[in-house]
């Protein structure tokens, strides 16, 4: 079984954190041993199983004696719960922080990805409560995450249904932005760099962004600092169409300062030594 992981100590975050350096090394050696992860990561033998086990049961990694394997094709939904694993504490802390911009009777838009997704979490329960809440999207997990919600008025906007990135694209999603109106407008990003603004890989969706932006009075980015300096294919959006950007605080400082010389709200957060930077 793969034994080639270096014998060493590696400092992660979090049990999240970890979980996900756990199953790229999976991807990348297809088969590793519970001894060699355990030596890796600095950690006992007993949690590395009990990580292994929930991996599996995610639908992420097959268990085998002495370690686990790859599968040789992982389901599209088992992928995007994957990402959730990356980063979460982070990703949490910036979605409480963005939901704390959420108001009652507001009629946002929530777009898609495993940040955005922390934001529909973290909306304040006052807010929901007191009723009239409108929460747009075209995510299918963000739907189904406000779904109990009965006090929000849930709208789904429908299209081609992307299975990796879970969202709707298409020219049904186009015609339903044209006429659409929201107080804010909460994305991610792939990427972020200072002379293109936010960046993706999928051009299937890029040309959504703007129109999703004009259809705002504010846009709110919510991305943690590791995405800030990659450079992807396609351009989303430029710095001139965001209004707020809520990041950790390991984003560098003259990036920071940058945002805010463009009259951009910066919101920072500190996830346990992140703010040491």
């Amino acid at each position: 079984m793969g034994n080639q992981l270096a014998p060493r100590s590696l400092n992660v975050s979090s049990a999240d954190d970890r979980r996900w350096a756990i199953l790229q090394q999976v991807q990348e050696q297809q088969r590793v041993s519970v001894a060699a992860l355990s030596r890796h990561f600095g950690i006992s033998e007993v949690s590395i199983r009990r990580d292994l086990e929930l991996l599996e049961k995610m639908g992420l990694l097959q268990r085998v004696h002495g370690g686990a394997q790859a599968l040789p094709r992982a389901s599209k939904t088992a992928l995007f719960d994957a990402r959730r694993l990356q980063r979460a504490e982070v990703k949490q802390a910036i979605g409480q922080a963005a939901a704390a911009l959420i108001r009652p009777g507001d009629t946002i838009f929530l777009d898609s990805g495993t940040t955005v997704l922390e934001v529909a979490r973290h909306i304040p329960q006052s807010v929901i409560d007191e009723g009239g809440l409108t929460v747009v999207t075209r995510s299918l997990v963000i739907a189904s995450e406000l779904r109990g919600q009965r006090q929000v008025r849930l709208i789904v906007l429908g299209g081609v249904y992307e299975h990796d990135l879970d969202t709707f694209v298409g020219s049904q999603v186009e015609t339903a932005l044209r006429g659409l109106h929201v107080n804010t407008l909460f994305i991610g990003t792939d990427g972020v760099v200072p002379d293109r603004g936010l960046t993706a890989d999928n051009v299937l969706e890029a040309g959504l962004y703007p129109l999703m932006a004009q259809c705002a009075d504010r846009v709110v980015v919510v991305t943690d600092s590791g995405k800030i300096g990659v450079n992807q294919l396609q351009t989303l959006l430029s710095f001139d169409t965001i209004h707020v950007f809520v990041t950790d605080a390991g984003a560098p400082s003259e990036f920071v300062a940058m945002l805010r010389e463009r009259g951009i709200e910066v919101i920072l957060v500190t996830v346990g030594k992140e703010g040491e930077k």
